[in-house]
Formats: structure tokens, sequence, C-alpha cells
């Protein structure tokens, strides 16, 4: 198969990784695939030239006319059988540019889709809506459309995120960019009741800084027992000295990138009962999972685990099977392979 797969955001993110992540699991099952993106994907990943190109430009969407050229050109020259679109912006460019080749739309964002009479006529000329979580149509999201939907995870690579054995300190890693709905405070909070753990936040501020999440610690005396490391570019060094996971999100996590990397490297990941995370984690066998906001419980988990190393370790395995059994780039690809199979027959 031929796969044209389009991804421009406006930062490297969630959606952008799991377009690039898409277009990745395919091309291992064999299948050329064409990327056209606005960002430069992470040096992580790497593949023969022949089964995965990536054509970098303005975004499709930037100047209607031009993107629809740009589209439109890229088709003609990859003669693709089905054009997969990350973002609603390449959807309606893809519309307006095809009406022979299937078009899927993959949808990661944890806002509903828009309503009304253009959205309708969009969604009539996709083929198929893809969502990376259950709870997207367990919560309504695809309560307006009336053609085919599926579920197909986002892949976490299990070869680049591998666990390690040798850990010495009672450490807990937190990864996420430094916002309120992340819930950062939560995990904060808990260090009170966990005097034997220090923890790590790694992720660049957003809605807010290190200095205000170093002062809320320090009004709980645990800024010792707290590092925030700001925007890191790998986590695995970060990931190989942990021995729990925490992601600790009030809500959003249409996909917890952060919580598939730390159950691909072996660590059991304690979160929040929110969303796609209640699909990722199997609490009591990958994980544990707490009330959104609830520190006492996160406390009591993590103090449970810490002093347990048999049974985190047991978790830990757990964690990293089910990704390699269900979210490895080779297991997804082939869900994809599947599904735009039947669709272009």
């Amino acid at each position: 198969m031929r796969v044209l797969v389009t991804v421009n955001c406006r930062w490297w993110n969630a959606t952008a990784e799991g377009g690039f992540l898409q277009a990745f699991s395919i091309a291992l099952r064999g299948h050329d695939v064409l990327m056209q993106t606005n960002l430069q994907p992470p040096a992580q990943y790497s593949l023969p030239p022949e089964k995965l190109e990536i054509v970098l430009s303005k975004p499709v969407f930037s100047l209607l006319p031009g993107g629809v050229f740009r589209l439109r050109k890229l088709i003609k020259r990859f003669k693709p059988d089905v054009v997969c679109c990350h973002r609603s912006e390449d959807q309606f460019i893809a519309s307006v540019s095809t009406s022979r080749i299937p078009i899927v739309r993959i949808r990661s964002d944890i806002r509903k889709p828009s309503t009304g009479w253009f959205s309708a006529l969009v969604d009539s000329k996709t083929n198929l809506i893809v969502f990376p979580s259950a709870f997207m149509i367990r919560r309504g999201y695809a309560s307006n459309r009336t053609g085919p939907v599926a579920v197909i995870p986002q892949p976490v690579d299990t070869e680049y995120f591998r666990p390690n054995e040798n850990k010495k300190e009672k450490l807990i890693i937190s990864p996420g960019r430094l916002s309120p709905m992340k819930g950062h405070k939560t995990l904060i909070s808990a260090l009170v009741k966990i005097p034997e753990a220090r923890a790590v936040i790694a992720g660049q501020p957003a809605q807010q800084n290190i200095e205000e999440l170093m002062n809320f610690a320090e009004e709980r005396g645990v800024e010792n027992r707290l590092t925030l490391t700001g925007r890191v570019d790998d986590i695995r060094p970060l990931l190989s000295r942990a021995v729990l996971g925490a992601v600790t999100s009030l809500g959003s996590e249409a996909v917890s990138r952060a919580g598939m990397e730390i159950m691909a490297s072996g660590i059991p990941l304690l979160a929040a009962a929110t969303n796609g995370l209640l699909d990722l984690v199997k609490d009591g066998r990958t994980g544990l999972i707490h009330p959104p906001g609830d520190w006492e419980t996160l406390a009591r988990q993590a103090s449970w685990l810490l002093d347990r190393a048999d049974i985190r370790r047991k978790m830990g395995n757990m964690a990293r099977e089910y990704c390699i059994s269900y979210l490895s780039p080779r297991i997804v690809g082939g869900m994809w392979e599947e599904i735009i199979g039947d669709l272009v027959k």
C-alpha cells in the first residue's frame, strides 16, 4: 500500500508525534509512506529512505489555495491509496484536494469535534475517523459522525524505551509540561507522606513555571527531595533511574505519551483516573489508579510499592509486556495495515 500522512502542528506535541509514529509504524510493515509535515521529526527514529519519505514544507493549511496546490502535487507524484490527516485543517484541505482517494482522519485532541454544516460537509467526505483511545467514543466524540469509526492506539517505540534493572534510589518520575492541568502539585503534596522518596518533574514551563512549583514544594518542606528539570530532549536517562512513574493529570490526556514511555521502560505507572489513562493502565497489574488530585491516595500507593520491590518489578514487567503486545510500532502498524487494506479494497 501507499499511504500519505499529513500532520501540521504549530509545535511538536502529542498530535505531531502521533502522526509521525503512525507513518513510522506503517512503514515498518513494509508499505511505502510519504509524510508531509511542517516540523522536523526527532532523530531517534530511523528507517530505510525507500519506506518512509518525509516532506518538510509550510503547513498545507497556510493560505488555502497554496495548501490545496501543494497537497495535489504530492498526491499526483506519490499516488497514494489513502490520505491520513491528523488535524482538522489537513482534513479539510484533503477533502477539497481529492474526490477519489479515501480520507482517514485521526483525532487525538481532547477538544470535541466542531459541529455545524461546514464540519458535517467535511465529515461526509471523510471515509473513516480513528480515535487513539476508546474513552473518546464512550464520551461522545463520534456522536455527530454518520460514517464508520475505529480505535487504533498511538504506538510507543519499545526499542527506544527499554528497562534498566540497576536502580539504586527510590525515585518517582513525572514527565509533562508545567501546566495546572497536569496536576504536578498532587505529586508534590504526596511527597510529604513519602519521606523515603525523591521525585523528578520533567517538562517545560507552560501556565506554571519552575519557581512557582518550587515555592509550593518549599511550603510543604519537600523542596530538597524534588527536582524540576525544565524541558528535556531525551527522557531516557531519567527513566533509567526511576522506580515509579506518575501521571497526575486533572484532565486532558487523550493520549498519554508520558504514560506509555514510562510503561515501555518497565516502570509501574501511578495514574490519575482520567480519560485515556483509564484505557492505558490496567489497575493493579501495570500500575495503580488514583482519583485526580487525591494526593493522599497517591502517597499511599507510592509508599506501598516502594516497600515491595518484587511487586513493583512484576508490575513493571507487565507494563512493558502490555506495550510490546499492544502498543509497539509493529503491532499498531498491523492494525493500520488491516484497516486501510479494508478501506482501499
